[in-house]
């Protein structure tokens, strides 16, 4: 099943709406723990239609870190993150970042490198709806992260979904769109985005390719990042604080 033919079915069977769900978000766990759900529960008989790619009574779990200060009275962002391997957990160290800029941060289990890029996509859209039952959730600042593979399957998620994801740091990964113009080139244009690399990645070359391209089509609200020092490899804190430093500048409600 081809990405376009997904969006067609995930935006048929999940009509996301932070600020419509808002008074049912109950939830006050915080730190990290483990969130399950089925596509069933999630979207109700919506989730036949994408039962081909995940079955309705498969139970799902995404990985969450929620700060110790999250209160339902000042909404969160989030921060849906697509990993190259099989556990969607918060890296060791990044928790302070998110922590300071008031984010949720949830990844999905079973999403690596070797699963179905279909499949990829609709656990992180599915994320939304997961979460968003659970929490209070600030809709201009839904984000979009990952690295290496999990980072080109987040430029795909970004520009599919630009509507509802505002932002993406793309992590020594980046697909350009293989369309002449994505069908939200507007919503894109308005978006932010970061290009996070090294000096030393392999993916580096590719990584600003797809940023003079994303800049050529419009885009200005991006930003390169290219860390002294680093190869292919998760970044460090503080150059994470950067990327989510660009992408709630874009925000009214930045904390």
């Amino acid at each position: 099943m081809n990405i376009k033919l997904l969006r067609l079915l995930t935006l048929a069977a999940l009509a996301w709406s932070p600020s419509a769900a808002a008074d049912d978000a109950v939830s006050q766990r915080t730190g990290a723990f483990t969130l399950s759900n089925t596509p069933q529960d999630l979207l109700g008989d919506a989730a036949g239609k994408v039962a081909s790619i995940i079955t309705p009574d498969e139970t799902i779990s995404w990985e969450v870190y929620v700060p110790e200060t999250y209160r339902a009275n000042e909404p969160a962002g989030v921060i849906v993150f697509i990993s190259p391997s099989d556990s969607g957990s918060i890296r060791r160290g990044w928790s302070g970042v998110i922590d300071e800029r008031n984010l949720i941060w949830i990844g999905a289990n079973q999403s690596g490198n070797r699963v179905f890029v279909p499949r990829r996509v609709l656990l992180s859209v599915l994320a939304l709806a997961a979460i968003q039952q659970e929490y209070v959730l600030d809709e201009e600042r839904v984000y979009v992260a990952g690295f290496s593979g999990g980072g080109k399957v987040a430029s795909m998620v970004s520009t599919e979904y630009a509507n509802t994801f505002k932002g993406g740091v793309f992590m020594c990964g980046v697909e350009f769109w293989d369309v002449e113009q994505p069908r939200l080139i507007e919503s894109i244009r308005g978006n932010r985005y970061v290009f996070l690399s090294g000096e030393h990645d392999h993916a580096l070359e590719s990584t600003k390719r797809s940023y003079r391209a994303y800049r050529n089509a419009g885009v200005q609200n991006i930003k390169l990042l290219n860390v002294r020092n680093m190869g292919h490899e998760y970044p460090p804190r503080r150059e994470l604080s950067k990327a989510i430093e660009f992408l709630d500048s874009g925000s009214l409600s930045t904390p």
